[in-house]
């Protein structure tokens, strides 16, 4: 073999052995780059996987919240109705003691008195009308004085 054919085979494997060692290294770099972008890819996933539970812990607070206004508008229905019965008892109550307070009075039993409903100061139910300041005849006038029929 001449020096010619030597520096050929030289240059060669030379050539050769660059070319794998490009190789290599680009090999590293690329797999560097993919552990990069996968340590990239699992901290995004982490913080999707806790933003996921951010998201369901407010839903499951939006649920609870949802069920407590429903106890709560379910107590007040029912404190509604306890107060709508003792206000219907309490009515009641008053409406007996009138009447008890007009078979006591002897005017309103000589029929000389107007009965507890049309007493003085009150208005006749549903006309919407003030109520007076006069006072029926035979009764106790606002000012304490009491006025008998006929006389001013």
């Amino acid at each position: 073999m001449s020096a010619a054919g030597w520096i050929a085979i030289i240059i060669a494997i030379v050539a050769i052995i660059v070319i794998v060692l490009i190789v290599t290294m680009s090999g590293r770099r690329r797999r560097e780059a993919d552990r990069a972008r996968a340590v990239e890819m699992r901290q995004k996933a982490e913080a999707d996987a806790l933003g996921a539970r951010e998201h369901e812990a407010k839903a499951a607070r939006a649920d609870a919240d949802a069920k407590q206004a429903e106890v709560d508008a379910e107590r007040l229905r029912r404190e509604a109705a306890d107060r709508q019965e003792e206000a219907q008892a309490a009515q009641t109550r008053a409406a007996e003691q009138a009447r008890r307070a007009d078979e006591v009075d002897p005017d309103v039993r000589s029929g000389t008195a107007a009965p507890a409903t049309a007493r003085p100061g009150t208005a006749a139910p549903g006309t919407g009308a003030p109520p007076s300041t006069e006072a029926a005849p035979g009764v106790v006038g606002p000012d304490g004085v009491r006025r008998e029929p006929g006389v001013s």
